[in-house]
């Protein structure tokens, strides 16, 4: 059966007769389909790989009820379950068309919706919105950086790999203390905070796909990712210097404030994700290894931070 019949047997399994689906682009972890009938126009979405067919969308929904309730503008959740053991989530079709990588206004408004995510509760969050650190944000950020910082140390893997030089090692260290010592708020982060995760209808902009959200220094940790993108030029993502300046103007900071922040996290990522790598995801080792390099040469490894 095909993501479109797949799509319209869901629909129908809630009452929706659907007269008209399209699959819709950007779906790289699921199927994503618009389903129309008379009364409805919702968009059906389920996982692209077998293996992940037992994702029940909890984050997802969970995030697209919190928002709803916070005054962020999102889809309005319709229905989550399973049919014949695919797990699925429908959501209201937003209309509007994903905001082009030179839309400033549209930057601005990512500035001030990744702001706006500081009101969010994770009191009542599903348990797979936390990091293995568990659920006080507080405490497991915390812990986060305490792990990070005893993972430093001289018989470190990351240096054989070559995630950097053991000449850096102190520095990098000094990087994650700097981190440990910043009152970082922690929260709701949505994870892929780009231009095509916000529609545009005419000038209302409406924030989708929850897939990538997670908890950590709210703001401060979709900055650190849009910044990251900037920086190393993303082609998926790409975040003029214009753009920047129009995110941080919509959170309300300035390059002086933000940028020695996410600077030193985007390292602190680096360092992370690569250790994860090792635990869960060898198979993309050497693409992540590779990656890592590029952000602490970009962010960390450069000569006017030498010299500062």
């Amino acid at each position: 059966m095909d993501d479109v019949a797949r799509a319209l047997e869901i629909a129908a399994s809630l009452g929706v007769e659907g007269i008209r689906a399209e699959a819709l682009p950007g779906g790289n972890q699921n199927h994503v389909v618009r389903v129309r009938s008379v009364d409805d126009d919702i968009v059906v979405r389920f996982a692209r790989a077998p293996e992940r067919s037992g994702d029940p969308f909890d984050v997802e929904a969970w995030c697209l009820r919190a928002t709803a309730r916070s005054g962020v503008r999102t889809s309005d959740l319709v229905a989550r379950g399973r049919l014949e053991g695919l797990s699925y989530l429908v959501a209201s079709y937003v209309p509007g068309e994903p905001a082009a990588p030179e839309d400033l206004q549209g930057w601005e408004a990512i500035g001030e919706f990744t702001s706006a995510l500081r009101g969010i509760s994770t009191r009542d969050a599903p348990d797979a919105l936390f990091s293995r650190f568990g659920r006080d944000l507080d405490a497991a950020w915390e812990q986060h950086l305490v792990y990070n910082l005893a993972s430093l140390e001289p018989d470190d893997p990351l240096i054989s790999l070559g995630v950097y030089p053991r000449s850096r090692r102190c520095e990098l260290r000094d990087v994650v203390v700097s981190v440990s010592t910043r009152k970082l708020p922690q929260g709701v982060i949505h994870g892929d905070a780009a231009h095509r995760n916000l529609l545009r209808d005419g000038g209302i902009y409406t924030v989708i796909d929850w897939g990538a959200a997670s908890v950590g220094p709210v703001m401060w940790g979709d900055l650190e990712r849009i910044f990251r993108w900037h920086r190393l030029g993303d082609k998926e993502s790409p975040v003029s210097d214009a753009a920047w300046e129009c995110v941080l103007e919509g959170a309300g900071l300035s390059r002086t404030e933000a940028e020695p922040v996410v600077r030193d996290l985007a390292a602190v990522h680096a360092l992370d994700v690569v250790r994860w790598a090792i635990d869960i995801r060898p198979d993309r080792l050497d693409e992540i290894v590779a990656d890592s390099r590029d952000v602490l040469a970009a962010m960390i490894f450069t000569p006017e931070r030498s010299r500062s």
